[in-house]
């Protein structure tokens, strides 16, 4: 009997863990992974390019977001404009400076920063053109410290 006891302990707790497990992924899903779009009121567009086919763009925001603008760093947004859709590249708090030059399918992301506060999302992010056809971009980052923004 105690055998059986200290069995169905075991299970409920690993099924308490489980659902625990579960639960925790699913808030960070509809918290951390998916932030609000950048708006203008929080968000000041740096850069804006496009890719070879025109079928997507990057765009470049530098933003203050939180209750008092307590986070103040870089977001990289991929639109493709034919559907509105939005992917987040990447967020930085780091540098002051990043640009971006479009390389073929390669956009290389240029900064004077931390490389270890670089939050890329994914290497590679794909879009559709508007006739349907599947295409990506690779991202390599680049450290230099002498990296032009003003352009």
């Amino acid at each position: 009997m105690k055998v059986l006891k200290k069995a169905a302990l075991l299970i409920a707790a690993a099924g308490i863990t489980f659902a625990v497990i579960v639960i925790s992924i699913i808030v960070y899903q509809y918290t951390a992974m998916a932030p609000d779009l950048p708006n203008e009121e929080d968000c000041e567009l740096q850069q804006l390019v496009q890719t070879d086919d025109n079928a997507a763009e990057i765009h470049h925001y530098q933003c203050q977001r939180g209750a008092q603008k307590q986070w103040q760093g870089h977001e990289l947004w991929l639109l493709e404009p034919a559907n509105n859709k939005w992917q987040r590249m990447m967020t930085t708090q780091s540098p002051s400076c990043i640009s971006l030059v479009m390389e073929s399918q390669r956009l290389r992301v240029i900064h004077d920063g931390d490389r270890l506060e670089m939050n890329l999302a994914e290497p590679v992010f794909l879009y559709h053109t508007p006739a349907g056809k599947s295409e990506s971009v690779a991202v390599a980052i680049d450290k230099q410290a002498t990296a032009n923004c003003e352009s």
